[in-house]
C-alpha cells in the first residue's frame, strides 16, 4: 500500500532523462475510486505545472520515469485534503488527512481520517474504505455498512518503547 506523501516531492524524468520536475499532488477520480495521476510542479521558472496519467508511468522508486506528461485540468487531493467526513446524522467524524491505494493499480482502498491531535495520538487515526465514502461538494458522506468493523492507525513508536522496557525489566529481574 501507497499513501500520498510516498509520492510527493519525488523527481519526475523523462525517458530522454531530462529532469521535468517534481511531483507536487495526487490526481484523483473519486467516482472511479482510482489515482488516475500526478501533478508536476515544473523546475523552470516561468513553466506551468503538468500532469502525468498513470498510464505514461514507465517506472518509479526514488525518481519517477514518463512517457509524456500533459497539461490538463483534474481533481487533486489538496482538494480534498482536509474536508470533512460526517456520518448519515450529520455528525462529523474527522477530516481527510491521506489516502491509501495500491502499489500495482492505483486503485484507492481506504482513506485515513485525522480526528484532532490527542486523540490522534491517544485512539490513532480512522482508516475508513473508500467504499463507504462518497464525496460532496463541501464535505464527504460516510456511510458505515458494518458496525462491527473499525480500523485504525497507532502510533507504533509507544509500543516499540513499551515493549523495550519489558525486555530490561526482565533482563534486571533475571
Amino acid at each position: 500500500m501507497y499513501r500520498t506523501r510516498d509520492f510527493i516531492l519525488m523527481d519526475v524524468i523523462s525517458v530522454e532523462g531530462k529532469k521535468l520536475g517534481f511531483i507536487d499532488d495526487i490526481l484523483i477520480d473519486f467516482n472511479k475510486k482510482k489515482i488516475i495521476g500526478f501533478s508536476i510542479a515544473s523546475s523552470g521558472l516561468f513553466k506551468r505545472n503538468l500532469s502525468v496519467m498513470t498510464e505514461n508511468i514507465v517506472g518509479f522508486n526514488n525518481v519517477m520515469v514518463i512517457t509524456s506528461a500533459d497539461k490538463g485540468k483534474f481533481l487533486e487531493f489538496k482538494k480534498i485534503r482536509g474536508i470533512d467526513v460526517k456520518d448519515r446524522k450529520g455528525n462529523i467524524i474527522g477530516m481527510i488527512e491521506d489516502i491509501l491505494f495500491d502499489e500495482t493499480n492505483f486503485i484507492m482502498v481506504a482513506v485515513m481520517i485525522s480526528t484532532g491531535f490527542i486523540t490522534n495520538f491517544i485512539s490513532g487515526k480512522k482508516i475508513i474504505l473508500i467504499k463507504d465514502l462518497m464525496l460532496g461538494e463541501k464535505n464527504v458522506l460516510y456511510s458505515r455498512k458494518n458496525e462491527n468493523l473499525n480500523f485504525t492507525s497507532l502510533p507504533h513508536r509507544l509500543f516499540i518503547e513499551d515493549d523495550e522496557n519489558e525486555k530490561s525489566r526482565k533482563k534486571d529481574t533475571v
